[in-house]
């Protein structure tokens, strides 16, 4: 951030050039779109949700690898892996079974999706494929031409198909929560644990946040509940930024 006048203004900024020269024009993409007429295979992460027994609150660092590194294998694929059934095998991609013996899901469970999908689906509308053997599954749909694949849940335990040799046993999972989550989740322990801060004898849980956060670059406030409405008004007319830049330069 710099002064200009009275504003701050950011002078970091993305250039907008796209990836392309007139040489590449001429010769199409730099970037292979297609092999043999078919697209490549990409990945949608627009419907995807957690909830009850597909939960990734668990998975660790090489779990969520093994997930990046297979979505970066079939964005090599085109979907002519769907008329190949020793690939589809490899991967383990294959239609759903809704009515697989102890399947704890049904398609109307799915939260994530429109009605407008779930009332006008086939029973083999939704496709899985592993992530490797032993870690799970990946669960979604393809678009109308089967270039998109739309992941909807990540199963971990492989719960949408229980197996015959874990006796087709349902794990709980836990759901994982996001950063900000996790600090309203802080602030809101804080907040019930503030009346301990009675003298400094005591530990303050206050000094908690203070001390996990001192260089994230980020800050918390509260908002007086009379002035909410004023600060929704300022969020929406697009004043806010302005108003604060005015309050930041004044602390100069």
């Amino acid at each position: 951030m710099v002064k200009d006048g009275n504003r701050l203004v950011n002078k970091k900024y993305w250039g907008t050039k796209s990836l392309t020269n007139e040489k590449a024009k001429a010769k199409g993409s730099l970037i292979p779109q297609e092999e043999n007429g078919n697209p490549y295979l990409s990945f949608s992460f627009r419907y995807f949700t957690q909830q009850e027994y597909f939960g990734i609150g668990e998975q660790d660092a090489a779990w969520f690898t093994n997930l990046l590194e297979r979505v970066k294998d079939l964005s090599g694929k085109t979907r002519s892996i769907l008329e190949n059934p020793t690939e589809r095998d490899a991967y383990r991609l294959h239609p759903i079974d809704w009515a697989a013996k102890n399947c704890p899901i049904t398609i109307e469970d799915l939260v994530s999706l429109p009605n407008v999908i779930k009332e006008n689906v086939e029973d083999d509308f939704f496709w899985q494929f592993q992530l490797s053997k032993g870690t799970g599954r990946v669960v979604g749909f393809f678009n109308e031409n089967s270039s998109i694949f739309y992941v909807v849940l990540l199963d971990p335990k492989h719960n949408i198909q229980p197996s015959k040799n874990y006796g087709y046993s349902v794990d709980d999972t836990s759901i994982a929560i996001t950063e900000y989550e996790r600090i309203q989740m802080c602030i809101a322990d804080i907040v019930k644990k503030a009346e301990d801060c009675l003298g400094e004898s005591k530990i303050c849980p206050l000094s908690q946040l203070k001390e996990e956060y001192l260089r994230s670059g980020v800050f918390y406030a509260s908002i007086d509940p009379d002035l909410k409405e004023r600060y929704k008004e300022l969020i929406e007319s697009g004043e806010f930024q302005f108003k604060f830049e005015e309050f930041l330069l004044a602390q100069l």
